[in-house]
């Protein structure tokens, strides 16, 4: 035993002090160590206030992972949405840069005419009240009477008339109300005043929609070319070629489904067929004009290469716009050119313009703004505007009436400020109440601006000095920015993406 001292004792003398001290600090470690061991195995487990606090710590990471999936949905569908409204952005600018004439034409069911916005007949000119007949000399007021001039020239040539039109073929199209070339409308009878103080011209790009064709263009240039869903398909199909190649029967489609696809043809709904060859790797897809019994008529026939012999399956789709786009244009009359003659000076475009006059060089109102006119004209600003599910019905397109929205400073502003504005209803009307939320857009449909709802300050109040008493209650809105101009009116349309600065116009 003293020889184990001794050698113990020897053995920590020959070692350097720092490392004396070390090793009975990891010799003190291990004993503690075992005597917690030693305790322990009295008991095995956790305390129920140990799992308590676990499953709390857990809980909380549980639930803001959960939190965090409808979030991620909600803006996975707006970066969809706003991406796909952005496609559709670029794809109608180049359309129209490929054919300005689309911002200018509309066609009347017999002719084209352009710039209708500076004509009389236009919503713009009415507000005014010029006549395109009259001679009296209205305009200016006190002119002397009976020049012979009409009213709208003597108008024209002592001011520079602003006109708002929006451009949407679609909605000329697809609207079911009336009058289908006025935007802005009024269902619930909240106004007293004329159609004209709120409404503006709406053109349809100049397309012919009783063509097919041009029916299938105005949608293939004004919405996404993504949006066909199938309807039918038909593998019993029998071709009338080569007599009448555009017409197929489908025998396994019964005549009362084929009536609900001229129905929808009647509803000015594009339906298509796409045909697959027998061996289904060659296609023909046509637009269907007209149905009969069990048979549909193609815009265009099967094509003569012996390919088509035997149809495999024939599928009808039906063209539902998901993402369609308008485009709402601000413009000046500056003047009518040097000689103050509309259009072409002393040339008369009456094959074009609808005037029916083709004995004479008369200058008519219809001839404003006519290509390769003198006429002055400018471009103050444009948008385009881009839907999802548009909603074209007449309800759609309610205006109401306004409150505050003026251009300026208001009173006790230093700069000029984004201002709350009041739009407002008919209380005994639950259906009129506008459909406001943050982040929505609202459209001064007079002056032509779009601006986007920053916050819904009231949701609902009484009114305070509505112009017509009708409008009992109103709610308060901040908008992104200040008004562009005073307005009296605000129109409040759904399913909005996004509202698009027309640089290229």
């Amino acid at each position: 035993m003293n020889k184990l001292k001794q050698y113990k004792a020897n053995q920590y003398r020959a070692l350097p002090l720092g490392a004396v001290i070390m090793k009975c600090v990891i010799r003190q470690f291990e004993i503690n160590a075992g005597r917690q061991l030693l305790g322990r195995e009295s008991r095995v487990g956790a305390t129920l206030v140990e799992i308590l606090m676990s499953l709390l710590i857990m809980g909380i990471g549980l639930v803001s992972v959960a939190s965090l999936f409808p979030i991620a949905v909600l803006r996975s569908i707006q970066a969809t949405q706003l991406t796909n409204a952005t496609l559709l952005n670029y794809q109608c600018e180049d359309y129209v840069r490929a054919f300005p004439g689309l911002t200018r034409n509309n066609f009347n069911s017999t002719n084209i005419i352009p710039n209708i916005e500076y004509t009389p007949a236009s919503k713009a000119w009415r507000r005014i009240g010029v006549d395109e007949s009259n001679t009296n000399d209205v305009f200016p007021p006190g002119g002397t009477p009976g020049n012979g001039v009409p009213d709208w020239m003597d108008f024209l040539a002592l001011s520079t008339p602003k006109v708002v039109t929006v451009v949407d073929p679609v909605g000329v199209l697809l609207n079911s109300s009336g009058d289908a070339f006025a935007y802005g409308k009024d269902n619930f009878g909240l106004h007293t005043v004329q159609p004209s103080l709120y409404q503006i011209d709406r053109k349809n790009g100049g397309f012919n929609f009783g063509n097919p064709i041009q029916r299938n263009q105005a949608l293939s240039m004004f919405s996404s070319n993504d949006s066909w869903s199938q309807t039918y398909s038909s593998i019993e199909v029998t071709s009338n070629a080569p007599a009448t190649p555009s017409v197929l029967t489908l025998a396994d489609i019964t005549a009362e489904d084929i009536s609900v696809i001229q129905s929808s043809l009647n509803s000015n709904v594009t339906v298509r067929a796409v045909v697959f060859d027998v061996n289904g790797k060659q296609s023909h897809s046509s637009l269907i004009t007209t149905t009969s019994g069990q048979t549909i008529t193609l815009a265009t026939a099967i094509p003569n290469n012996g390919m088509f012999n035997a149809i495999s399956e024939v599928i009808i789709e039906t063209f539902e716009p998901r993402y369609s786009c308008m485009i709402t244009v601000r413009r000046q009359l500056m003047s009518l050119g040097p000689a103050g003659t509309p259009g072409e000076d002393l040339i008369d475009d009456d094959n074009f313009d609808g005037d029916n006059d083709n004995t004479t060089n008369e200058d008519d109102s219809v001839e404003i703004g006519w290509p390769g006119t003198d006429d002055r004209i400018r471009n103050i600003g444009a948008n385009l505007v881009v839907f999802f599910r548009r909603d074209f019905s007449p309800l759609a397109e309610q205006v109401y009436e306004a409150g505050n929205l003026r251009k300026g400073l208001l009173v006790g502003q230093s700069t000029a400020q984004p201002q709350q504005v009041t739009i407002r209803w008919d209380s005994t009307n639950e259906d009129s109440k506008p459909k406001l939320k943050e982040g929505g857009f609202v459209f001064d449909v007079t002056n032509g601006y779009w601006y986007q709802i920053r916050t819904i300050l009231i949701e609902q109040r009484a009114s305070q000095n509505p112009r017509n008493t009708v409008n009992d209650v109103e709610a308060v809105i901040l908008l992104d920015q200040p008004p562009q101009a005073n307005g009296n009116f605000l129109m409040v349309p759904e399913n909005v993406v996004e509202v698009f600065d027309y640089p290229g116009f």
